[in-house]
């Protein structure tokens, strides 16, 4: 005795075929879905990495700065670590982080959840301030923006992690970049 399987989506389709089928000599069964697709476990499928470059752990303490376009450039060399942060703050960032990870593509940072964003056009700066690092004015494309769990359910603080693009480096940022990957990152993620 044959068996057919029927994986249309049309279910008067459906049913018409299997009445045919069923007053002859065929066991006849309907299935909604491909078996191949019910053998595929979901957890154990996984996607490969669409990057083009290897991304990479920030071992120091390095900042992304998301600013106004309109706000100034901090200026780090010859600056104490308290006048960093004075112009850091004076500049108004839309947000402010911890590298997580970079890439010569783009970067992570995690952040605190604050103020609304404005309609303004926005530039990346990548700080390390402790080492005289300060890479300005990066134009950049948010890839995403997702909530991070904090190990505390009642925890009022909204952390966020923002992953951003690079847009058109300059040379120059290029060559930045390659530096602070080699000098001031560490094992690959």
């Amino acid at each position: 005795m044959d068996k057919n399987y029927f994986f249309d989506d049309n279910q008067t389709d459906r049913m018409y075929h299997a009445n045919k089928l069923s007053k002859g000599e065929r066991d006849v069964a309907i299935m909604n879905r491909s078996p191949f697709l019910t053998l595929i476990d979901k957890n154990t499928v996984k996607r490969g990495d669409r990057r083009a470059h290897k991304r990479f752990q920030v071992n120091k303490d390095a900042f992304a700065l998301i600013r106004p376009v309109s706000a100034k450039q901090i200026r780090v060399a010859d600056r104490s670590m308290g006048e960093i942060a004075c112009a850091v703050y004076r500049s108004k960032p839309e947000m402010f982080g911890r590298i997580n990870n970079i890439s010569m593509d783009g970067l992570s940072f995690d952040y605190i959840a604050g103020r609304e964003q404005s309609s303004q056009s926005l530039v990346l700066d990548i700080l390390l301030a402790d080492r005289g690092f300060y890479l300005a004015n990066l134009t950049f494309k948010t890839i995403c923006d997702v909530k991070v769990a904090s190990g505390f359910s009642m925890d009022p603080i909204k952390k966020r992690r923002h992953h951003v693009q690079f847009k058109r480096p300059t040379p120059a940022q290029i060559r930045k970049i390659q530096y602070f990957i080699q000098h001031y990152s560490g094992c690959e993620v």
